[in-house]
This record gives C-alpha cells, sequence and structure tokens, in this order.
C-alpha cells in the first residue's frame, strides 16, 4: 500500500514541480530528458526529479536535480550533496540543486551551504508558501492553477483561494474526465497545507462523479495505519523482517526502509517527503 500511495503523489507533485520550474526559472519541460534508472544505482533513494536539460545552442547541457520537502529536514543538505558527487562522477555536467519546501512550517531551517576549506557547496531552497498564488492562479493551463494551492495566498482565505482554483479548473476543462484528474492533484496537495477537509467540502459541490473519500483520503490512513504497525512489531523485536512484512502485508523493502530510518533516530515520513 506503501508504493500505491507514493505513486500517486509522485505522478502528482512531479507535473506541479515541473511547472514551477517553468515559471520561475525559465526551464521549457520541453528541453528536459530523463535520465536513465541504471545511473542511479549507487543512490539508496532516487531523486525525487532528476532531468537533464538541453538548452540548446551554445548553451552546455546541465543536470536538473529537485526534492520536495513536506518536513524540514537538515539531512538534505548531505543528501544532496551526496547526489551532486554520484551526479557529476556519471556525467561530469554541472548539477543545478532546486529543494522545494511545501511543509506546514512558515520558514524551514534546514541548513543550505557548506563553507570548508577546501569546499564550497550550497542548493537553493525555495519555500512555496513564499510564492504569490497569482502567479499561477489566472494561467490558461490547469496544470499551473493547480499550484496556486500552495503558494502565498496574501491573506485571502483559504475558502476563497478555493473556490477559485476550482472554478478556474472548472472554465478550463469541459470533460470531466479531466476535471476529475485535476481535482485529485488538488486533493493530494491540500493536505500539505492541512485544508484537506475544507477542501473536500467545497469540490463535492462540483459535477462530477469521483469519489475522493474512498480513494486518496482512504489510502492516507491505511498508510499511516500500516507503518505505525510495522513500527512497532520492530520495537518489540520478536519477528523477523520477513514476517513483519508478511503479518502487515508490506513489501519487505518498506519494512527495512522504515528500519533503517528507526535506526538513524528519524521518522519515516521524512524519506517519504510527501
Amino acid at each position: 500500500m506503501a508504493q500505491d500511495y507514493d505513486k500517486i503523489v509522485r505522478e502528482n507533485i512531479e507535473q506541479v514541480i515541473i511547472r514551477l520550474a517553468r515559471k520561475l526559472f525559465g526551464i521549457d519541460p520541453a528541453t528536459l530528458e530523463e535520465i536513465p534508472d541504471d545511473s542511479q544505482y549507487t543512490i539508496e533513494r532516487k531523486p525525487d526529479l532528476l532531468k537533464r536539460v538541453k538548452p540548446g545552442g551554445k548553451k552546455k547541457d546541465y543536470i536538473l536535480h529537485m526534492e520536495f520537502q513536506s518536513t524540514d529536514s537538515h539531512k538534505m543538505l548531505k543528501r544532496l550533496l551526496f547526489y551532486y558527487a554520484l551526479l557529476f562522477a556519471d556525467y561530469g555536467l554541472e548539477v543545478l540543486q532546486y529543494v522545494f519546501y511545501m511543509g506546514k512550517k512558515n520558514k524551514p531551517t534546514m541548513p543550505t551551504d557548506i563553507q570548508h576549506t577546501n569546499l564550497q557547496f550550497r542548493f537553493q531552497l525555495i519555500n512555496i508558501m513564499d510564492i504569490d498564488y497569482e502567479l499561477f492562479i489566472h494561467s490558461d493551463k490547469p496544470e499551473d492553477v493547480v499550484v496556486a494551492i500552495l503558494c502565498d495566498f496574501k491573506k485571502k482565505s483559504p475558502e476563497y483561494i478555493i473556490d477559485m482554483i476550482l472554478d478556474r479548473l472548472q472554465k478550463l476543462n469541459n470533460d470531466e474526465l479531466d476535471l476529475s484528474k485535476y481535482v485529485t492533484q488538488l486533493e493530494v496537495l491540500s493536505k500539505l497545507r492541512n485544508l484537506q477537509d475544507t477542501f473536500i467540502k467545497k469540490a463535492k459541490k462540483m459535477p462530477i462523479t469521483y469519489d475522493l473519500k474512498t480513494d486518496i483520503r482512504y489510502l492516507q490512513g491505511v498508510e499511516a495505519a500500516k507503518i505505525e504497525a510495522v513500527k512497532k512489531n520492530l520495537t518489540l523485536n520478536v519477528l523477523t523482517t520477513e514476517q513483519i512484512a508478511f503479518t502487515q502485508g508490506v513489501p519487505i523493502e518498506e519494512v527495512e526502509r522504515i528500519k533503517n530510518d528507526m535506526e538513524l533516530g528519524t521518522d519515516s515520513s521524512d524519506n517519504q517527503d510527501v
């Protein structure tokens, strides 16, 4: 079930991040190329978004690496330095790294640079709540409009912003299936702003048949319950990882990941990020 929920989140967030990159950095998604999975074999946890950018002309190619965080992780600096070294070793290209903070804290405090005698390193940290929602809300592209739920509401009420987003999406989507897809994205993203209940009340009034409660919210509840059950079993130290995986109905890899996080003294949600 963890993999199912991660898949839903990542499919939606990746499109959001690409839209943010286009708006904020002028990166055209058409110039992005996938980096083969086999080049990431040395990385235990794959980057959230990793692309090779081909600007064209005389400009040099570079690697675009993005992470999205719902937790204020102070381990991010070491993680990104590790990624940079591996990517540079594989490709010999400059690596531009961005971390998009989507958590509930107003101001993340994670360190973003290293200043050693023989090493200077930094990544760019972007707090999405500092970005004006109007940058996206008036777009003719539904993918842009969806991003507004994560941004700075400029003292407008959440109810007002959600109404604006839903109204805009309905005007841009005549097809019910397309509209349902973007409503699903909003369902996922609204949780990051602690607005899920408010959003669901608004979405129920829309002319679509998609049942939010039995989809994302159900998966979230099952996911959280399974993680807690695995943690309790690991704490008891009675069953093997294989036995825990079997009894809880989760992959062995998931149990091992949670176990590693516990041994490092971190919360498993910090590695899931969203």
